[in-house]
């Protein structure tokens, strides 16, 4: 006697990374890059922040910008999102399509990987705070660092239900 397939785990999958890729959206509104606190001249400068929205489009601080738009800033979440788009278009369907299930693994990867370099996007203003923060050692931050690891999970998890045929 075959073994049915159960056709219900394939969308437990999909569901899975419906989620993580939507949690990685929405590291979007959170804090993506950091600079520490330090200590210059006995006194304590506080460190800055950047959220991923701030670091793609930009933003100015009492009309003074600070950082200009960057499109490497902006390509993870768009991979990201086009990843979830796809996902959920295979999860609507009838049967998954093998072909979006790899667009959806490359996409999920390529945006995790990414957000690991997203210090290395960002494009700074030419004016004489822009200066002052390209200065600033820049570190990943809690928003970047789950937007990478959450789109990496939801590209395995595409990838191990394409392979495990349900």
């Amino acid at each position: 006697m075959a073994k049915k397939k159960n056709s219900n785990l394939g969308k437990v999958f999909y569901a899975l990374a419906l989620v993580l890729g939507v949690v990685a959206v929405a590291m979007l509104f959170v804090t993506a890059v950091k600079t520490p606190d330090t200590t210059v001249l006995g006194a304590t400068v506080k460190g800055n922040t950047v959220s991923g929205m701030q670091l793609a489009f930009g933003y100015a601080e009492d009309e003074v910008a600070r950082l200009g738009f960057s499109f490497m800033g902006l390509l993870p979440w768009i991979l990201v999102l086009a990843g979830v788009v796809v996902t959920l278009l295979n999860t609507l369907g009838k049967k998954g399509s093998a072909l979006f299930d790899f667009v959806a693994i490359a996409t999920f990867i390529v945006a995790g990987v990414l957000f690991f370099l997203t210090p290395n996007f960002m494009v700074f203003a030419d004016t004489i705070p822009g200066n002052l923060l390209k200065a600033m050692d820049w570190k990943l931050a809690v928003g970047s660092i789950v937007a990478a690891i959450a789109s990496l999970l939801a590209g395995a998890v595409v990838l191990v239900k394409n392979l495990s045929k349900n």
